[in-house]
């Protein structure tokens, strides 16, 4: 993907689509400050979940300066940025990732930015790269299994039946798979339940008004 023309020191006014521009400005300001996860857009709950930064044969992440190479021969996107509010389920408008040099540290940063600078979306990627890889649900898994497809959800007939099928003594229990789309790990209390609920649950082990995010 072809990198914007020039960086944005400011974040720009974020698009109205009947949505209020506040809370699309709160959701920019979370990306860019939140120090424990790489944050990206989710349309399907409208609001930052964690980008999951892929991982080689060996579980270690692959580093931004590979991202373009790996992302050309595996099913991964780069993170959404708000421009797909208002899009609806599932919609996803995938930011630029690359590389830019800053004179004043005299060091090459790298960057995940909103392709055409719109919404403000904009987020320097190298820190969630250097941060460890933390343990989840999916551990044990090969390459592809790990690379789950973002904004993945089920509706709440099928988590319903889900459920049932758990809670049910005469039966066999779900898949692996459908386990995993089922419940979440809050990545900072580890505490796992299922989506609907976890998708609103405040972590304490961070700072205010930042939403803890999951595996």
């Amino acid at each position: 993907m072809e990198p914007p023309s020039s960086p944005s020191s400011t974040i720009t006014a974020p698009p109205d689509y009947g949505e209020t521009p506040r809370r699309l400005a709160k959701l920019i300001v979370e990306a860019m400050t939140c120090t424990f996860a790489l944050l990206h857009y989710d349309s399907t709950m409208k609001s930052m979940i964690e980008w999951y930064w892929p991982v080689d044969g060996d579980g270690k992440k692959i580093p931004p300066s590979n991202l373009e190479k790996y992302r050309n021969g595996h099913n991964f996107r780069y993170p959404c940025c708000i421009c797909a509010d208002g899009g609806g389920r599932g919609a996803y408008v995938e930011a630029a990732v690359y590389s830019w040099w800053d004179e004043i540290a005299g060091k090459i940063d790298w960057t995940a930015r909103c392709v055409s600078d719109t919404c403000g979306y904009r987020v320097k990627i190298d820190r969630y790269f250097r941060l460890p890889t933390t343990g989840s649900l999916t551990d044990g898994l090969d390459t592809e299994q790990r690379i789950l497809p973002i904004g993945l959800e089920w509706d709440r007939r099928e988590q319903t039946e889900l459920l049932r099928r758990l809670d049910s003594a005469h039966g066999d229990g779900v898949l692996e798979k459908e386990f995993r789309i089922l419940f979440k790990r809050c990545q900072k209390c580890m505490r796992v339940g299922v989506r609907p609920v976890m998708n609103r649950h405040i972590c304490s082990g961070v700072q205010k008004d930042c939403r803890c995010q999951y595996k």
